[in-house]
Protein backbone atom coordinates (compact mmCIF):
# COMPACT_ATOMS: atom_id res chain seq x y z
CA UNK A 1 0.00 0.00 0.00
CA UNK A 2 1.72 3.39 -1.11
CA UNK A 3 2.36 6.33 1.64
CA UNK A 4 -0.09 8.28 -0.39
CA UNK A 5 -3.04 6.64 0.48
CA UNK A 6 -2.13 5.88 3.63
CA UNK A 7 -1.49 10.09 4.33
CA UNK A 8 -5.32 10.57 2.01
CA UNK A 9 -6.65 8.07 4.78
CA UNK A 10 -5.72 9.64 7.87
CA UNK A 11 -6.46 13.42 5.96
CA UNK A 12 -10.36 11.65 5.61
CA UNK A 13 -10.13 10.76 9.38
CA UNK A 14 -9.01 13.96 10.35
CA UNK A 15 -11.53 15.63 8.38
CA UNK A 16 -14.34 13.48 9.58
CA UNK A 17 -13.64 14.24 13.07
CA UNK A 18 -12.99 18.37 12.25
CA UNK A 19 -9.84 17.65 13.80
CA UNK A 20 -7.33 20.73 12.47
CA UNK A 21 -3.55 20.21 11.48
CA UNK A 22 -2.58 22.53 14.81
CA UNK A 23 -4.94 20.46 17.04
CA UNK A 24 -2.91 17.48 15.78
CA UNK A 25 0.34 18.73 16.45
CA UNK A 26 -0.16 19.68 19.52
CA UNK A 27 -1.29 16.61 20.62
CA UNK A 28 1.19 14.53 19.29
CA UNK A 29 4.31 16.93 20.13
CA UNK A 30 5.11 18.79 16.60
CA UNK A 31 4.76 22.00 15.57
CA UNK A 32 1.90 22.66 12.41
CA UNK A 33 4.57 23.51 10.32
CA UNK A 34 5.94 19.88 10.73
CA UNK A 35 2.62 18.05 10.50
CA UNK A 36 1.87 20.19 7.29
CA UNK A 37 5.09 19.13 5.63
CA UNK A 38 4.16 15.35 6.66
CA UNK A 39 1.03 15.19 4.80
CA UNK A 40 1.98 17.14 1.95
CA UNK A 41 5.07 14.68 1.70
CA UNK A 42 3.62 11.67 2.98
CA UNK A 43 7.01 11.29 5.26
CA UNK A 44 5.52 9.35 8.03
CA UNK A 45 7.48 6.64 9.89
CA UNK A 46 5.65 3.74 11.43
CA UNK A 47 6.30 5.12 14.91
CA UNK A 48 4.50 8.48 13.98
CA UNK A 49 1.90 6.55 11.99
CA UNK A 50 0.98 4.69 15.41
CA UNK A 51 1.07 7.67 17.21
CA UNK A 52 -1.50 9.42 15.27
CA UNK A 53 -3.92 6.24 14.97
CA UNK A 54 -3.61 6.10 18.72
CA UNK A 55 -5.00 9.77 19.07
CA UNK A 56 -7.41 9.11 16.41
CA UNK A 57 -8.71 6.30 18.45
CA UNK A 58 -8.24 3.74 15.03
CA UNK A 59 -6.21 0.91 14.48
CA UNK A 60 -3.83 0.19 11.67
CA UNK A 61 -6.27 -1.63 9.62
CA UNK A 62 -8.75 0.94 9.67
CA UNK A 63 -6.96 2.84 7.47
CA UNK A 64 -7.29 0.39 4.85
CA UNK A 65 -11.39 -0.81 5.07
CA UNK A 66 -13.79 1.76 4.07
CA UNK A 67 -14.06 5.74 4.16
CA UNK A 68 -15.14 7.28 7.22
CA UNK A 69 -18.58 8.49 7.57
CA UNK A 70 -18.51 12.34 8.31
CA UNK A 71 -20.76 13.14 11.60
CA UNK A 72 -20.40 16.51 13.04
CA UNK A 73 -19.05 16.30 16.48
CA UNK A 74 -21.69 17.43 18.95
CA UNK A 75 -20.59 20.29 21.27
CA UNK A 76 -24.14 20.09 24.00
CA UNK A 77 -26.35 17.58 24.27
CA UNK A 78 -29.75 18.92 24.48
CA UNK A 79 -31.73 19.85 27.77
CA UNK A 80 -33.48 16.24 27.46
CA UNK A 81 -30.43 14.03 26.79
CA UNK A 82 -29.03 15.95 29.70
CA UNK A 83 -31.88 14.80 32.00
CA UNK A 84 -31.59 11.41 31.05
CA UNK A 85 -28.28 11.12 31.92
CA UNK A 86 -28.98 12.62 35.42
CA UNK A 87 -31.96 10.09 36.01
CA UNK A 88 -29.60 7.25 34.89
CA UNK A 89 -26.59 7.31 36.34
CA UNK A 90 -25.21 3.94 34.67
CA UNK A 91 -24.95 5.47 31.34
CA UNK A 92 -23.69 8.84 32.71
CA UNK A 93 -21.16 6.80 33.96
CA UNK A 94 -20.15 5.12 30.76
CA UNK A 95 -20.40 8.60 29.34
CA UNK A 96 -18.07 9.92 30.92
CA UNK A 97 -15.38 6.43 30.88
CA UNK A 98 -16.02 7.63 27.20
CA UNK A 99 -15.15 10.99 27.41
CA UNK A 100 -11.70 9.85 29.30
CA UNK A 101 -11.28 7.37 26.86
CA UNK A 102 -11.46 4.45 28.14
CA UNK A 103 -11.42 0.85 26.25
CA UNK A 104 -14.18 -1.13 26.14
CA UNK A 105 -12.18 -4.04 27.99
CA UNK A 106 -11.78 -1.41 30.92
CA UNK A 107 -14.98 -0.74 31.39
CA UNK A 108 -16.16 -4.52 31.94
CA UNK A 109 -13.03 -4.82 34.32
CA UNK A 110 -13.52 -1.69 36.31
CA UNK A 111 -17.18 -0.65 36.73
CA UNK A 112 -19.89 -3.36 38.37
CA UNK A 113 -22.24 -3.63 34.99
CA UNK A 114 -22.46 -7.19 33.02
CA UNK A 115 -21.36 -7.31 29.60
CA UNK A 116 -24.63 -7.06 28.17
CA UNK A 117 -25.39 -3.80 30.21
CA UNK A 118 -21.96 -1.86 29.21
CA UNK A 119 -23.36 -3.07 25.61
CA UNK A 120 -26.86 -2.07 25.90
CA UNK A 121 -25.47 1.34 27.66
CA UNK A 122 -23.23 2.22 24.85
CA UNK A 123 -25.81 1.24 22.08
CA UNK A 124 -28.19 4.02 23.65
CA UNK A 125 -25.04 6.54 23.61
CA UNK A 126 -24.81 5.83 19.89
CA UNK A 127 -28.28 6.42 19.16
CA UNK A 128 -27.84 9.71 21.02
CA UNK A 129 -25.08 10.68 18.60
CA UNK A 130 -22.65 10.56 21.52
CA UNK A 131 -20.17 7.90 20.14
CA UNK A 132 -20.70 5.14 17.26
CA UNK A 133 -19.91 1.61 17.31
CA UNK A 134 -17.61 -0.13 15.62
CA UNK A 135 -17.58 -3.32 16.82
CA UNK A 136 -18.86 -4.94 20.38
CA UNK A 137 -15.34 -4.19 21.92
CA UNK A 138 -14.68 -0.65 19.92
CA UNK A 139 -16.18 2.77 19.68
CA UNK A 140 -15.57 6.29 18.36
CA UNK A 141 -16.45 9.33 20.31
CA UNK A 142 -17.99 11.85 18.65
CA UNK A 143 -17.52 14.46 20.69
CA UNK A 144 -15.73 17.31 20.17
CA UNK A 145 -12.85 19.15 22.14
CA UNK A 146 -14.78 22.11 23.24
CA UNK A 147 -17.76 19.82 24.32
CA UNK A 148 -19.43 20.97 27.50
CA UNK A 149 -22.21 20.72 30.16
CA UNK A 150 -25.57 22.89 29.62
CA UNK A 151 -24.81 25.75 31.84
CA UNK A 152 -27.04 25.76 34.54
CA UNK A 153 -28.08 22.57 33.33
CA UNK A 154 -29.13 18.99 34.78
CA UNK A 155 -25.38 17.64 34.78
CA UNK A 156 -24.22 21.11 36.14
CA UNK A 157 -26.69 21.33 38.77
CA UNK A 158 -25.54 17.73 39.72
CA UNK A 159 -21.60 18.69 39.81
CA UNK A 160 -22.85 21.95 41.87
CA UNK A 161 -24.35 19.67 44.40
CA UNK A 162 -21.37 17.85 44.87
CA UNK A 163 -18.67 20.96 44.68
CA UNK A 164 -18.26 20.85 48.37
CA UNK A 165 -17.09 17.20 48.12
CA UNK A 166 -14.59 18.75 45.23
CA UNK A 167 -13.24 21.56 47.51
CA UNK A 168 -12.79 19.87 50.45
CA UNK A 169 -9.13 18.86 49.98
CA UNK A 170 -5.71 20.63 50.73
CA UNK A 171 -4.89 20.15 46.69
CA UNK A 172 -1.47 19.28 47.49
CA UNK A 173 -0.69 16.43 45.45
CA UNK A 174 1.06 16.02 42.14
CA UNK A 175 -0.69 18.09 39.58
CA UNK A 176 -3.32 19.73 41.87
CA UNK A 177 -3.63 23.39 42.12
CA UNK A 178 -6.15 25.65 43.97
CA UNK A 179 -5.65 29.41 43.85
CA UNK A 180 -8.53 31.71 44.71
CA UNK A 181 -7.53 35.71 44.13
CA UNK A 182 -9.78 38.27 44.41
CA UNK A 183 -8.74 41.67 41.99
CA UNK A 184 -9.58 44.28 39.34
CA UNK A 185 -8.80 44.20 35.64
CA UNK A 186 -10.24 45.89 33.12
CA UNK A 187 -13.21 44.58 30.91
CA UNK A 188 -11.00 44.00 27.88
CA UNK A 189 -8.51 41.94 29.96
CA UNK A 190 -11.18 39.59 31.34
CA UNK A 191 -11.98 38.67 27.94
CA UNK A 192 -7.92 38.24 26.90
CA UNK A 193 -8.06 36.05 30.18
CA UNK A 194 -10.63 33.98 30.14
CA UNK A 195 -10.00 33.21 26.43
CA UNK A 196 -6.42 31.99 27.96
CA UNK A 197 -8.64 29.97 30.34
CA UNK A 198 -10.52 28.01 27.68
CA UNK A 199 -7.04 27.58 25.86
CA UNK A 200 -5.85 25.76 28.74
CA UNK A 201 -8.93 23.74 29.11
CA UNK A 202 -8.53 22.57 25.45
CA UNK A 203 -4.76 21.88 25.73
CA UNK A 204 -5.55 19.32 29.11
CA UNK A 205 -8.51 17.58 26.36
CA UNK A 206 -5.67 16.99 24.12
CA UNK A 207 -3.59 15.67 26.35
CA UNK A 208 -6.49 12.91 27.39
CA UNK A 209 -6.59 11.94 23.89
CA UNK A 210 -2.73 12.03 23.28
CA UNK A 211 -2.60 9.23 26.58
CA UNK A 212 -5.35 7.48 25.73
CA UNK A 213 -3.24 4.45 24.57
CA UNK A 214 -1.99 4.48 28.06
CA UNK A 215 -3.32 1.74 30.36
CA UNK A 216 -5.69 3.36 33.35
CA UNK A 217 -3.09 2.44 35.61
CA UNK A 218 -0.71 5.20 33.95
CA UNK A 219 -3.37 7.73 34.06
CA UNK A 220 -4.83 8.62 36.98
CA UNK A 221 -7.87 10.62 37.20
CA UNK A 222 -8.16 14.21 37.03
CA UNK A 223 -11.17 16.96 37.87
CA UNK A 224 -10.32 20.03 36.59
CA UNK A 225 -12.38 23.26 37.34
CA UNK A 226 -11.90 26.42 36.09
CA UNK A 227 -14.30 28.76 37.03
CA UNK A 228 -14.58 33.11 36.76
CA UNK A 229 -17.11 35.27 37.80
CA UNK A 230 -17.61 38.57 38.91
CA UNK A 231 -17.85 37.90 42.83
CA UNK A 232 -17.03 39.33 46.80
CA UNK A 233 -16.89 36.70 49.59
CA UNK A 234 -20.03 38.15 51.71
CA UNK A 235 -17.49 38.59 54.91
CA UNK A 236 -16.03 40.99 52.80
CA UNK A 237 -19.15 42.72 51.27
CA UNK A 238 -20.44 43.42 54.61
CA UNK A 239 -17.49 45.88 55.05
CA UNK A 240 -18.49 47.95 52.21
CA UNK A 241 -20.51 51.24 52.87
CA UNK A 242 -23.81 50.33 52.63
CA UNK A 243 -24.86 52.07 49.39
CA UNK A 244 -22.28 49.41 47.77
CA UNK A 245 -23.54 46.74 48.93
CA UNK A 246 -26.45 46.30 46.49
CA UNK A 247 -25.81 43.38 43.92
CA UNK A 248 -21.99 43.67 43.83
CA UNK A 249 -22.10 40.51 42.13
CA UNK A 250 -23.65 42.26 38.92
CA UNK A 251 -23.70 45.58 38.41
CA UNK A 252 -21.39 47.58 41.14
CA UNK A 253 -17.99 48.52 39.89
CA UNK A 254 -16.99 47.79 43.49
CA UNK A 255 -17.19 43.71 42.60
CA UNK A 256 -14.03 41.49 42.08
CA UNK A 257 -14.02 38.86 40.32
CA UNK A 258 -13.42 35.18 41.80
CA UNK A 259 -10.89 32.81 40.23
CA UNK A 260 -10.49 29.13 40.55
Amino acid sequence: MSKTYIIDALRLHLKARNITYKELAHAIGLSEPSIKRLFAGGDCGLDRLEQICQYLHLEFSDLFKTTPRKRKLITRLNFAQEQEFAKDQKLLMVAVCALNHWPVADIHKHLQFTRSQVQELLKRLDDMGFLEMQASDRYRLLVASSFGWISGGPIMQMVQSVSDDFFNDGFEGNGELLRIMNMRVSRKAQEQLKARLEQIALEYEDQARADAHLPLEERPPLSVCIAVRTWVPKFMRDLYRLELRAKPGRKSETSSPKQT
